[in-house]
């Protein structure tokens, strides 16, 4: 465990944590995720964003917990370890994170090329941007953190600003008037659907707590950073719903993959399209930049726990081999033409699933570690906070379970789940086994050399001072 001594962030530090952690949030997928949910469930799905983010705030509070003794990337690993042991903390971090962000990032940054094409320059093609933007992406993350940090404050911003003056133009409908609004009446399975779906939308907010390597940030710091970011979407989202819902139908925001277009387009024309565009070219970047840079991180960070091959450790602040790597598998994924494909669908919400248990794990191990070290788990100082892990936990798997029995296609989303879980438990098995003890004693091969050379060195510079002292 760690000690108790915390370093304060500065403004621009805690900035930035806002910006990762609700970098994910301002992508195309939760902006058609929100679309297409208020128009299933109406006005009743504005109910269920606030009890997404009660839910989701008290995970972040656990996550402070977690960060107050195991900081940094590979916190969470660690975290899970010492709780469940290491398959858990093998299989919960990259099957979540690293699934997500291969298919998520493929999907997220073909809909930037198609929004680029159709918005601002029709003759350029859309699949060159779509690898342009990830190339761009992957260069700022090798260029460092701190580059990283100011871009990704960047994204954030211009994506906020950009959606903040649609929704204020729509509110006051200064462009155009609204619709009459549709007095419609949703079948309680759609309401019921749309309920469960409303946590999705608010994924991501933990990759904040990976952004930070080698200091001692004061988990209630990142707590307000999570919470804040939350809050500020939260607000944007139940803005935007209420806009969505004067502008347009309910019936053609649930049939249409683009609810946000169409919305846009209905407040402010052509003006209001071209906004739109640019909050979808810049939340694209926040959201692959944002994963790109905790992610990397995080494997990296995992390698030099003994859980991952040690040489994706090398240069962990940077974790250049994990980023490459992402982008790889993204590159490869956009080449081959899985954006868009059913089976990319199914990876995705596969990956949003265990992300989402990997939330319901995190109370778990809070309640674990509470009981076998109690002296360790005081850093988040709130009356009763005992019972939130026990309601939030009882809360995701009940969700999760009406996510698995409402999906489109069921039986192929257990499947895939099934077979990542199998997949990586296997290799974490086999690791253990094999691959940690090589690992240990590569280092400590590296070490007795290292010290052999020491010693060595320490000998020659005696026999020096011996030979001086005899001329």
């Amino acid at each position: 465990m760690e000690n108790d001594s915390f370093i304060k962030l500065n403004r621009m530090g805690f900035v930035s944590l806002i910006a990762v952690a609700i970098g994910l949030m301002l992508s195309s997928e939760p902006l058609t995720l929100l679309g297409n949910n208020v128009g299933v469930a109406g006005i009743s799905f504005l109910v269920f964003i606030p009890g997404a983010v009660l839910l989701h705030v008290v995970t972040a509070l656990s996550f402070g917990e977690l960060m107050a003794s195991f900081p940094g990337p590979e916190g969470e690993a660690r975290f899970i370890r010492m709780a469940l042991g290491p398959v858990f903390a093998i299989v919960l971090p990259i099957g979540g994170r690293v699934l997500f962000t291969v298919s998520a990032a493929t999907g997220i940054l073909a809909t930037a090329g198609y929004v680029f094409n159709e918005t601002f320059f029709y003759w350029f093609p859309n699949l060159g941007f779509s690898f342009c933007l990830l190339g761009i992406l992957v260069l700022i993350n090798l260029m460092g953190p701190k580059f990283s940090e100011i871009t990704q404050i960047l994204f954030v911003s211009l994506a906020l600003l950009s959606l903040l003056v649609l929704c204020i133009v729509g509110l006051s409908g200064l462009e155009n008037p609204p619709l009459t609004s549709v007095n419609v009446k949703p079948a309680f399975l759609h309401i019921a659907r749309a309920a469960l779906l409303a946590p999705v939308l608010f994924l991501g907010y933990d990759l904040a707590g990976m952004t930070i390597a080698g200091t001692k940030t004061n988990p209630v710091d990142l707590v307000k950073a999570m919470v804040g970011g939350l809050l500020l979407v939260a607000l944007i989202f139940y803005l935007w719903s209420i806009v969505s819902l004067r502008y347009v139908s309910p019936a053609k925001l649930a049939d249409t993959t683009i609810p946000y277009t169409m919305t846009a387009k209905a407040i402010m024309g052509q003006k209001g399209r071209i906004f739109m565009g640019i909050v979808i070219l810049s939340g694209a970047c926040a959201a692959v930049n944002a994963l790109f840079m905790a992610v990397s991180r995080m494997v990296a960070g995992m390698s030099t726990q003994s859980l991952l091959p040690s040489i994706l450790g090398a240069a962990r602040n940077r974790a250049p081999i994990p980023l490459v790597l992402l982008g790889i598998g993204t590159g490869a994924m956009m080449a081959v033409g899985m954006a868009g494909e059913p089976v990319s669908e199914v990876y995705i919400r596969a990956g949003m699933w265990l992300w989402l248990f990997n939330y319901a794990v995190i109370h778990l191990c809070v309640l674990i570690m509470s009981r076998r070290m109690p002296d360790k788990s005081k850093h988040i100082q709130i009356r009763g906070y005992r019972v939130f892990p026990i309601v939030a936990f009882t809360v995701l798997i009940v969700i999760l379970v009406g996510l698995l029995w409402t999906d489109d296609e069921p039986i192929l989303l257990i499947k895939t789940i099934f077979l990542i879980i199998a997949g990586l438990s296997f290799y974490g098995l086999l690791w253990i086994r094999f691959g940690s003890k090589i690992t240990d004693q590569s280092k400590q091969q590296g070490l007795d050399l290292f010290l052999g050379i020491q010693r060595n060195h320490h000998k020659k510079h005696k026999e020096e001072e011996n030979e001086n002292k005899t001329n």
